[in-house]
């Protein structure tokens, strides 16, 4: 009998533990999301200004920056359909803008699949910079709710396996596919992992160190 309860005990242990993990994810993985979205964002109109600064007024900067101006008031439909058209007509900057901005749109209207292909083109395309296309892979997996675990982490292993500067925002990310898909012992070595290391920044590190607690407080 003794066993018995003891074995149930560990079960209910073991639910609880993944469930607070679980509600984690959903609470870290909205506030990473949303944090970085509005990072890149910023990061592209600041870049999208620049080239708009060099080149003054052209059509390109009017179709890119009409198309932001759609997004920041909510009309997804309208802002994907102007970065479409400026994603197709230009071969400058812009047109790598209008993809990331044309995925951010089709992401707001609950278009995952659409939103999907126009990060697959970013990251295929070997004219763009490994630094865009490390983006649009963590941007894809980060916001994408309906591929399973090896699409996602396919989508992950090139920075994973590479010296870029996202390499420690992949790994977090892939912490996040563990605990997502139920793969908490490998979550939890992956942290410990992450955590030795010596370039991991304090912020990431006390995120780390949170998830790993709330593991542990319910330990055997």
């Amino acid at each position: 009998m003794g066993y018995i309860m003891a074995d149930i005990f560990d079960e209910v242990s073991e639910e609880l533990k993944q469930d607070q993990l679980i509600q984690l994810w959903k609470k870290y993985s909205k506030y990473i999301i949303t944090l970085f979205v509005l990072l890149v964002l910023s990061v592209l109109t600041y870049q999208a200004y620049m080239i708009w600064n060099e080149k003054k007024l052209t059509a390109s900067s009017e179709q890119f920056f009409s198309g932001l101006e759609k997004l920041d008031n909510k009309d997804f439909e309208k802002s994907a359909e102007i970065f479409l058209k400026s994603s197709l007509d230009q071969k400058d900057g812009y047109r790598v803008l209008s993809i990331f901005g044309l995925a951010h749109s089709n992401f707001e209207n609950g278009k995952i699949s659409e939103m999907v292909s126009n990060y697959q083109t970013i990251y295929e395309d070997k004219t763009i910079g490994n630094y865009y296309q490390g983006l649009a892979r963590i941007l894809s997996v980060m916001k994408d709710n309906k591929s399973n675990f090896n699409e996602l982490q396919g989508r992950l292993k090139p920075i994973l396996n590479s010296p870029s500067k996202l390499q420690l925002l992949a790994a977090e990310l892939q912490i996040v596919l563990f605990i997502r898909f139920n793969k908490l012992d490998k979550a939890l070595s992956s942290i410990k992992s992450l955590l030795a290391r010596s370039d991991i920044s304090q912020e990431q590190k006390n995120r780390l160190s949170l998830i790993d607690k709330v593991y542990n407080s319910h330990a055997k």
